[in-house]
């Protein structure tokens, strides 16, 4: 990971999340095969290096969302979600970056139907994230 999943990462392992999840079930990018639902996945949406000064600045976007087998619980999950990242400030590499900006910008909502008929429900937003060094 790196040192924005690793403030992701950390500020989702926290009790209330861990508790509606039954454990520390945050996967990046994706969750191992056959992990039971609830969990949180995120990953990298798009973003990098803004190169407008010699600091290295730099602008992300990751899609942060919750997966659960009710639409009801994935959204619990996902307002867990936005108490623990929107508008928060990220840890980020042990004081090499500053986080400066953590906002959740679009929601998602997605349905999957698995292959024995079974719905899975996604709910989650981007999550604009931006470090200076």
């Amino acid at each position: 990971m790196n040192a924005i999943e690793t403030g992701l990462y950390t500020a989702l392992n926290v009790t209330a999340i861990t508790t509606k999840l039954g454990g520390s079930y945050i996967y990046d990018p994706v969750a191992p095969p056959g992990q039971a639902r609830p969990y949180i996945i995120f990953t990298h949406a798009g973003g990098g290096h803004e190169n407008l000064n010699p600091s290295d600045l730099q602008n992300h976007v990751y899609l942060v969302k919750g997966v659960a087998n009710t639409k009801k619980l994935a959204g619990e999950v996902h307002n867990l979600i936005l108490t623990a990242l929107h508008k928060q400030t990220l840890t980020v590499a042990a004081g090499a970056y500053i986080n400066f900006w953590t906002a959740a910008e679009e929601e998602v909502r997605m349905v999957e139907v698995l292959d024995d008929g079974k719905t899975v429900f996604h709910c989650g937003a981007y999550y604009r994230i931006r470090i200076t060094a």
